[in-house]
């Protein structure tokens, strides 16, 4: 880093460094403001610096008119540091009335008011709590203030996003029948499906899901993850496509976990512990009925599976 930089910074900081005194933890609450602060200013500085999405002074629409530039268009976008305004360029195709920003669509910006790595934030917190606690998380760590609506919006858009990507790549394979390249070659892969219900709009659905995971030879886990509103058979193209850039096809093993239902019987198969449990309580009370003492002495006895 450069020290002259980190001199310049120091003396700007002076005062506010008197003030606090020797406190680390308001030091470094202090220097986290007046880093996202730079960080805001400095992120301003660079995007009105760039071009926005300049193309030419028109473009071909996919009607077979032309898209012509009219005007900069400004958008303010909340980022991690903070919000900054960007001019983009604007086209316009009159003849089927379409519109187009080009910086948009290259810098991955919804429709929301978000940056993508804010929204990466949001998405990444969400997955483990609900929206309300991911706003409230993401203050804590950032300092911006997200909405739990409009954090669900972004999930929403990301995931439709990711949903429809997937049915993109199935539909490559079916086409092509050319296998994804794997990205590791693990020694043993491990593939553990279950299903489960979600509430839409319509009602209840059964959502299948589906954890690939594996280990590198430093005993580092290695993840991902699958998950859809499909029958059995077009899941399993998923689940086998995401398999197959984890390493299915090079693994000298693989094994699968589940509950033991039939749509989910594959290779080296293992009943995960929860389930096998509850049919050792099943078969004890028939054994030798419910609520017995025999029957809780039986079950709880340690036993190969």
């Amino acid at each position: 880093m450069d020290t002259k930089i980190l001199e310049q910074l120091e003396e700007a900081f002076s005062e506010e460094v008197v003030l606090v005194g020797d406190d680390l933890g308001s030091l470094e609450e202090m220097v986290i403001k007046k880093m996202r602060l730079l960080g805001q200013g400095l992120l301003q500085r660079l995007v009105s610096r760039s071009t926005n999405g300049y193309k030419a002074s028109s473009m071909a629409c996919e009607c077979g008119g032309s898209m012509r530039f009219v005007s900069h268009r400004q958008r303010n976008i909340h980022t991690i540091f903070g919000w900054i305004t960007i001019r983009r360029h604007y086209y316009h195709c009159p003849e089927c009335g379409t519109s187009f920003v080009p910086y948009d669509q290259a810098s991955g910006l919804g429709s929301e008011h978000i940056s993508p790595a804010l929204a990466k934030a949001c998405c990444l917190l969400a997955v483990d709590d609900s929206y309300a606690q991911s706003s409230g998380k993401i203050e804590a760590f950032t300092g911006q203030k997200v909405s739990a609506n409009i954090i669900e919006r972004v999930v929403h858009q990301v995931g439709s996003v990711a949903s429809a990507q997937q049915v993109q790549h199935l539909e490559g394979f079916f086409n092509c029948k050319k296998i994804p390249e794997s990205s590791s070659g693990p020694e043993r892969l491990y593939i553990a499906i279950d299903g489960t219900t979600a509430h839409e709009i319509d009602g209840w659905h059964e959502v299948k899901v589906g954890s690939i995971y594996w280990e590198s030879q430093r005993f580092e886990r290695d993840r991902r993850y699958v998950g859809r509103f499909d029958n059995s058979e077009t899941f399993g193209w998923h689940l086998w496509l995401e398999a197959c850039r984890c390493g299915y096809r090079e693994a000298k093993e693989v094994i699968y976990l589940g509950d033991g239902a039939a749509w989910v019987r594959r290779a080296t198969f293992i009943i995960d512990w929860f389930h096998a449990s509850e049919h050792v309580w099943d078969c004890g009370k028939l054994l030798f009925g419910e609520g017995t003492k025999t029957t809780e002495r039986w079950v709880k006895t340690p036993r190969i599976l």
